[in-house]
C-alpha cells in the first residue's frame, strides 16, 4: 500500500474515533442534558464524519486501487498525491478552526482546500481510468 494511501486511510480513521466521540457525547446529551454549549460540536461532528472520515478514506483507497499507469510511475506523481492529502487534512482543519473561532475566512479557504484536492484527486486518476479504455 502507498504511503499516501497509509496517511489518508490512517488520518479518516483518527477522524472517525473523534466523531464518534463527539457523537456519542450528543447522543448521551440528548437524554440527560449536560451542558447547552455542547450543541456547538455538532458542525465538528458532521465535518470530521463526512469530509474527515468518508471522504479521506474513500479518497485513500481509490488512490492505492485503482489502475496503474500502463508506463511510467505507477500512480503519477508522489508529490501530487502528498498534496491531495495534505490539502484535505488541511481544508478540514481550517473548516473544524472556523466552527471553533467563527473567523469568515477560514471557512472559505477549507472550502476551497478541500475542493482543490478532490480536484487534484481527478487529475491524477483521470489517466489511470482513461489509459486502460482507450487500449
Amino acid at each position: 500500500m502507498p504511503l499516501v494511501s497509509r496517511i489518508m486511510i490512517r488520518s479518516s480513521l483518527a477522524c472517525l474515533m473523534v466523531a464518534v466521540g463527539m457523537g456519542s457525547l450528543l447522543l448521551v446529551h440528548k437524554a440527560w442534558p449536560l451542558h447547552a454549549a455542547l450543541w456547538q460540536l455538532l458542525p465538528l461532528h458532521i465535518e470530521l464524519a463526512l469530509m474527515g472520515w468518508v471522504v479521506q478514506f474513500t479518497l485513500g483507497t481509490a488512490y492505492w486501487m485503482l489502475p496503474r499507469h500502463l508506463e511510467g510511475p505507477p500512480r503519477g506523481s508522489p508529490r501530487a498525491a502528498l498534496g491531495m492529502a495534505l490539502l484535505l487534512n488541511g481544508g478540514i482543519l481550517l473548516v473544524l478552526l472556523y466552527h471553533l473561532y467563527t473567523v469568515g475566512w477560514m471557512h472559505v479557504a477549507g472550502r476551497l482546500l478541500e475542493t482543490g484536492a478532490v480536484a487534484l484527486f481527478i487529475a491524477l486518476h483521470w489517466k489511470r481510468v482513461v489509459s486502460y479504455t482507450a487500449s
